[in-house]
């Protein structure tokens, strides 16, 4: 028997079937209360409500430290939503009315919430229908404790997950050692727990076409993420035959790192660079491991959220320091503190939005808090002695934010020089281009700006106003990686001539899709997750080697791409 769906994540697997069941469709034990143990219930969903928010804590901590801070920026969300009085009143009066214990309350309102979420007047629920509904099962489980086979954490070695779907904290509280692949009814490639599962490097088959729920838990089965489909209880024969392909793509991926992690691509005498995002020291190992060119985007978030209290000066200076070590050599692109809406510092007193994307994000927040971009500033320009670093301020809209942004490094410059602290004196400065606004007025900016990073994933979501994680509109965020092109090949264009450098660092910089496109549209410098590194070299190398056609062993480190200058009829320019 085989099943058939969409591959979201690529590769094989063999295991044995869990199915993951939703918590809040399962049957809750109904027990009937008095008066006073109304009143005993409502301390444990207090208790179970502190428990969840401290979970979360702890969750968006360990994806922060695993993957990066953009996604772990869900997990702020749900901690608001803990705190929506709404939903608390829903809970707390269907217990006093109808005197069941929590559990079923819970499981009933949230049930209630499920079925009337895409309806609702409420456009902050509208707008979370996913995240209120990952929110319950949290609870419930807080609620329930141990639910024993069921949990993502407590699953049996060669486990396959089959569930109707996978919330973010599902994804994000796997137990990766045991988990060998997973398949679900619902899903798309830009949904979080698809981007979660492809940090970790999981075989995942989504819009699958049969019942998922009607196979026995233990069933044997071949997960071909490459064709998109499931093999339910296979014949000897495919047993002998994929664990062999599973060993094949290791030992390709192997040598696709040697092959390419050295390698200086070229095209028309300019290199192209292959960058790294990352958020630690460790992520700086595997860049390098993977043969990163250089980090195309250091993110500073995870140091000040893993800290209770606000970072000193000399804090986030050893903190860096350490962190940047194994890229001594190379470029490193610094982001300031992108923080704002639902991701804040607990020590910073920000009214929290219903709109968090469009409030106080990124530039905007720094520059409402100039202590914190000051101390910034001058812990960079330290650095700056000792690393090949840039600054890449966030969320830029206004010219007047990179403006205000230079007044503040000349002014710590200045500070420095009287203190006889060395520092770098030419060190550049650029603008994150990740909304409709700084597109329009790229010229301006670029009068400003050093160099730019176009950061795609708000920037899709902006232009086409559909999140990533909505399973309704997911087609139109599709259509907008294929729409922006268009926008990129005239910012792109524009920085080049001005001779300032533009890079990409969004996923769609790692999706070898576009790759091709990317290129063709003037990019040359990609920066992607650490383990995609030798994937797009790859990619690149091949594309370059088809054009010369010279065999990878007489491609030289300096000059891949021959005959520069000339443009060929299906691609870009070598």
């Amino acid at each position: 028997m085989i099943i058939r769906g969409e591959p979201v994540v690529r590769g094989f697997a063999v295991g044995q079937v869990v199915y993951y069941e939703d918590i809040l469709t399962r049957i809750a034990q109904k027990q009937e209360l008095n008066e006073s143990q109304v009143e005993e219930e409502l301390v444990r969903l207090k208790k179970a409500i502190d428990k969840v928010h401290t979970d979360l804590a702890n969750l968006k901590s360990k994806v922060t430290y695993e993957i990066d801070a953009k996604h772990a920026e869900i997990f702020s969300a749900h901690q608001l939503i803990l705190k929506d009085m709404e939903l608390f009143k829903d809970i707390e009066d269907g217990l006093k009315n109808k005197r069941l214990n929590v559990e079923q309350v819970v499981q009933d309102v949230f049930g209630r919430w499920q079925k009337k979420v895409r309806n609702t007047q409420s456009t902050f629920i509208q707008e979370r229908a996913n995240d209120v509904l990952d929110v319950g099962r949290r609870l419930l489980r807080a609620l329930v404790g141990d639910v024993g086979e069921n949990s993502a954490s407590n699953l049996p070695t060669d486990s396959v997950i089959f569930a109707q779907r996978l919330l973010p904290s599902d994804t994000a509280s796997l137990n990766i050692k045991n988990i060998k692949a997973i398949v679900t009814v619902e899903g798309t490639q830009n949904s979080h727990s698809a981007i979660l599962a492809r940090a970790y490097d999981i075989p995942f088959v989504s819009k699958v076409d049969g019942d998922v729920s009607s196979l026995p838990r233990g069933t044997v089965v071949i997960v071909d993420a490459e064709k998109g489909k499931i093999i339910i209880n296979p014949v000897e024969e495919e047993l002998k035959l994929y664990p062999k392909l599973m060993i094949k793509r290791l030992s390709n991926r192997l040598k696709v790192v040697e092959r390419v992690k050295d390698v200086l691509l070229e095209a028309r005498g300019k290199p192209i660079k292959v960058n790294a995002n990352v958020s630690s020291f460790n992520d700086i190992k595997m860049a390098k491991m993977y043969g990163a060119d250089g980090i195309g985007l250091y993110r500073t978030e995870p140091l000040y959220m893993d800290s209770p209290n606000l970072l000193t000066e000399e804090n986030l200076y050893t903190l860096l320091n350490q962190a940047l070590a194994p890229a001594y050599n190379q470029d490193i692109t610094l982001r300031l503190l992108d923080i704002g809406g639902d991701k804040i510092l607990p020590f910073l007193d920000v009214v929290e939005i219903k709109d968090p994307a469009l409030g106080l994000n990124g530039i905007r927040l720094l520059l409402k808090y100039p202590h914190l971009l000051e101390m910034q500033l001058r812990v960079f320009l330290r650095l700056s002695a000792k690393f090949n670093v840039k600054i890449l301020v966030p969320m830029v809209t206004l010219p007047r934010d990179m403006v205000e942004v230079r007044r503040y490094f000349l002014q710590e410059k200045e500070k420095l020089r009287q203190e006889s602290i060395p520092f770098n004196e030419i060190l550049p400065i650029g603008a994150m281009i990740e909304t409709p606004v700084a597109v329009m007025i790229i010229d301006e900016l670029l009068e400003s700006c050093n160099f730019i990073n176009i950061g795609t994933n708000d920037l899709v979501q902006y232009v086409m106003a559909a999140g990533r994680e909505k399973i309704e509109v997911s087609e139109y965020y599709e259509e907008g990686n294929h729409i922006i092109l268009n926008v990129l090949k005239d910012v792109i264009r524009k920085a080049q001539e001005r001779g300032k450098e533009c890079g990409v660092c969004g996923e769609l910089a790692g999706n070898l899709n576009f790759t091709k496109m990317l290129l063709d549209i003037g990019l040359r410098n990609f920066s992607v997750q650490p383990a995609l590194i030798p994937y797009v070299k790859n990619k690149i190398f091949h594309l370059l080697k088809n054009r010369t056609g010279l065999s990878p062993r007489k491609v030289s480190m300096q000059g891949l791409a021959k005959g520069l200058g000339r443009a060929d009829d299906d691609g870009f320019a070598i």
